[in-house]
């Protein structure tokens, strides 16, 4: 587990062009490009833009298929989840660690459902779809849409606030802000019941105060994978999400300096593509909330 500082050491350079910096000299020989050849190509990856899709209510992402979680009762029928061209039953089965010939979820609590191609494209046609952003590859998208920002990175109450605060109802949905590999998930005291992950990039993401999560340990996470709802547990004055960005070593960063735009757009952006979508998603809506 990474373990909280003392201080903060706020990042104002963003951590690719650090590695890029800090690059051991390349000798360059007859054919060879020159370490400045190299460097420059490394770097124009970093600028290559990409499309990456956000998980909302309706339409989620787990181990690469699309889906829903649904909270499902104990003993409760697989084919009662797993209705006609609507759900994969075999992979239902898979995904939530079932054995191949079992007829009933044993447990309560939360199941992965995975979607059939013809329901999928029932819900294209239905025009439910994840937003989709342009990104370049050092970018990390906001990991809440949520209603405002309440606290930054600095000192707070005569102590330092290590991450980003954004109040946001219980139960938002809290996505990855890059891609990972999940390191903890559970219970870390003040901080209430997290997801840690460590980025692509070597910083590790603390994603604070869930109400659920919806990953286990080692689960590879891609940007806009829903990862969590957001809540109050933890020490907290109300719902949030406290999102927080830390080097191996436990320096706390700014998150503020890696996402791919202001709180304001973002949450404009967000808040657009939520009306488009209620405008389309009623039927499909009561559909899918009777999983």
């Amino acid at each position: 587990m990474v373990n909280p500082v003392k201080e903060s050491l706020t990042c104002r350079i963003p951590l690719y062009i650090i590695a890029l910096t800090a690059m051991s000299p390349v000798f360059a020989g007859n054919n060879a490009l020159s370490s400045w050849q190299v460097m420059a190509e490394r770097a124009q990856t970093m600028l290559e833009e990409t499309q990456v899709d956000i998980d909302n209510k309706l339409l989620q992402t787990y181990q690469g298929y699309a889906g829903v979680w649904a909270n499902v009762g104990g003993n409760t029928a697989i084919k009662k989840i797993c209705k006609t061209d609507q759900c994969d039953a075999g992979l239902f089965r898979s995904i939530n660690e079932l054995s191949a010939d079992a007829k009933y979820v044993r447990k309560a609590g939360l199941a992965f459902v995975p979607f059939t191609p013809k329901h999928l494209e029932y819900l294209r046609a239905a025009g439910i779809e994840r937003q989709r952003v342009t990104l370049k590859k050092g970018q990390y998208l906001w990991p809440v849409m949520g209603l405002r920002i309440t606290s930054r990175v600095g000192n707070r109450w005569g102590k330092v606030h290590g991450g980003i605060d954004v109040a946001a109802a219980r139960g938002s949905i809290v996505i990855g802000a890059t891609e990972g590999t999940v390191m903890i998930v559970g219970d870390q005291g003040a901080y209430g019941h997290c997801v840690f992950v460590e980025n692509h990039d070597g910083t590790v993401a603390w994603y604070a105060h869930l109400s659920d999560s919806f990953v286990k340990v080692g689960d590879k996470i891609a940007r806009g994978q829903i990862v969590g709802t957001s809540g109050n547990t933890g020490r907290s004055t109300g719902p949030h999400l406290h999102f927080e960005m830390r080097t191996q070593q436990g320096i706390i960063l700014d998150p503020e300096h890696f996402f791919f735009l202001p709180y304001e757009e973002h949450l404009k952006q967000s808040q657009d593509f939520e009306n488009e979508m209620a405008t389309k998603n009623k039927m499909t809506a009561k559909t899918s909330n009777k999983l």
